[in-house]
């Protein structure tokens, strides 16, 4: 099911993307994480028993935009299933640069989707994605993603 997104500031067409609930070994990861963010999620997801917003993947190869510490936290967790929200990366909605501590100076949706398909990853907070507008929180119970 397709939700439509809130009206951008700017009057531009708004961003369309799709929820569902999918296999996490279809996702394809282009960043590591960090250990402490890690705990934070598993502690967050245990303590709410709720996955509140879904992860946001691109929608042809499935590679993860934002959310990699929720899908890590899921895995180590046991859970199989995740909430996602596909969206077409190449929206101009979605604008993609690096975080102000990130080891990599430039980056691109391109290099994104290129090492997402690859067995590389950048380090932990190297992306870092900005929509236009604000996607729907759409809460799913944990025993959903068993």
């Amino acid at each position: 099911m397709a939700y439509p997104a809130k009206l951008p500031r700017d009057g531009s067409i708004p961003m369309r993307y799709k929820f569902a609930i999918i296999e996490i070994g279809e996702l394809r990861i282009h960043e590591a994480f960090q250990d402490d963010l890690l705990e934070s999620c598993i502690k967050m997801l245990e303590d709410d028993g709720v996955f509140k917003y879904p992860i946001l993947v691109d929608e042809n190869y499935l590679v993860v935009l934002d959310g990699h510490h929720r899908v890590e936290a899921l895995k180590r967790m046991g859970y199989t299933k995740i909430p996602v929200y596909k969206v077409d990366y190449w929206d101009d909605a979605i604008e993609v640069t690096t975080w102000p501590e990130a080891e990599v100076e430039n980056i691109n949706k391109e290099m994104i989707i290129d090492m997402g398909r690859s067995e590389d990853v950048y380090p932990p907070k190297t992306s870092r994605h900005v929509l236009k507008i604000k996607l729907e929180e759409h809460p799913v119970p944990l025993e959903e993603l068993r």
